[in-house]
């Protein structure tokens, strides 16, 4: 019995020495990672700027490896009818295009020369109306402003074939006195977005269409087409071929009075004022008995009565057969154009 009693003892010395051993190993490790994580702590803490380049420096890798998403281009399409105010804005140049209206227009451009008025109120003479108005718009180069593309008919005066026409108009951003549409000359900036522009396919369409109809209508009416080939660059020089100007810069050696397409402009009215002023306080003029078959000499408005102010019947073309019925001392003519009986200024009469 006290044998096994030894026995026992000596195997409880053995264990625990062998546990001994095993503890001292644990011990060891555990000492050995201690230092570790203070040395590489330590590391760390001492240097904070080399671990922040290095962070900074793992997320640029990762970052760079990262594939880059293309930004969309802002989209520009081509819309129709679809801002009321530049519709709006629109049908108003129109509307005092077609009248010459050249006041009220100042109220709606950003600038307008005088030669320009003269140029639209030479033109209105042959208008008569804009007609199917639409408008397509592209944004502008700044923002709030816009590119506009207007398709119309434009209805002549005596021409029963509208004429389908296309115009570009720049469209300023809005301001404290409303929109404006820029009337100036155009820089080659401007140009060069305007053209950009018109390479859509959209706009390219607008044009050949527009293209397409002006050719199938002057096809169609022949006074349409023979009044298009009268007019070509007329406009422009209608001021100098009229008598008036030659009367306005010499006026000592005329004293007939401005003609109706001068005072229509607003030119000379007070010459023309003065020159009626007889009229009323001397009685009716003198009538000379005429009953010929003559021409007239340039395009003139064919009136109700023997004044600018009253209706205008008809508009004659340059060449047109006309009959003189009276010759007025007033410097008017009573005349039958087309069968409607009128009066024209004398001196538009051969």
């Amino acid at each position: 019995m006290e044998q096994n009693r030894q026995n026992k003892q000596n195997e409880m010395e053995g264990i625990l020495i062998r546990n001994k051993i095993y503890i001292a190993v644990i011990v060891v490790l555990l000492i050995v990672n201690v230092g570790l994580a203070y040395t590489l702590f330590n590391e760390k803490t001492k240097d904070p700027q080399k671990n922040l380049a290095q962070s900074e420096n793992d997320l640029e890798n990762n970052t760079q490896e990262a594939p880059e998403e293309p930004v969309p281009e802002p989209e520009n399409n081509l819309e129709e009818n679809t801002h009321a105010s530049i519709d709006k804005l629109v049908e108003k140049y129109c509307e005092y295009i077609a009248s010459g209206d050249v006041e009220a227009l100042e109220g709606i451009v950003d600038v307008l020369s005088d030669e320009e008025k003269e140029k639209i109120q030479n033109r209105a003479a042959f208008i008569d109306s804009f007609e199917n108005v639409s408008c397509y718009t592209k944004n502008g180069p700044i923002e709030d402003s816009y590119i506009v593309f207007v398709c119309y008919d434009m209805k002549l005066i005596n021409i029963e074939t509208s004429a389908p026409d296309i115009i570009c108009l720049y469209v300023g951003p809005k301001g404290d006195d409303g929109r404006r549409i820029h009337y100036g000359s155009i820089d080659a900036s401007m140009q060069e977005y305007v053209a950009e522009l018109e390479q859509d396919p959209e706009v390219q369409a607008l044009y050949d269409d527009v293209s397409t109809r002006y050719q199938e209508a002057q096809e169609k009416d022949e006074t349409l087409a023979a009044f298009i080939q009268k007019i070509s660059g007329q406009v422009a020089e209608q001021p100098e071929e009229n008598s008036e100007e030659t009367a306005e810069e010499n006026p000592e050696e005329t004293s007939e009075e401005p003609s109706e397409e001068t005072a229509e402009r607003g030119e000379g009215s007070e010459s023309e004022e003065t020159a009626e002023q007889p009229e009323e306080t001397e009685g009716e003029s003198q009538a000379t008995a005429q009953n010929r078959e003559t021409h007239v000499t340039d395009s003139v408005n064919v009136r109700s009565e023997a004044t600018t102010e009253s209706e205008r019947l008809d508009l004659a073309y340059k060449g047109d057969p006309i009959t003189q019925i009276e010759s007025y001392d007033n410097g008017w003519s009573k005349v039958v154009y087309k069968g409607k009986t009128g009066y024209v200024k004398t001196e538009f009469l051969e």
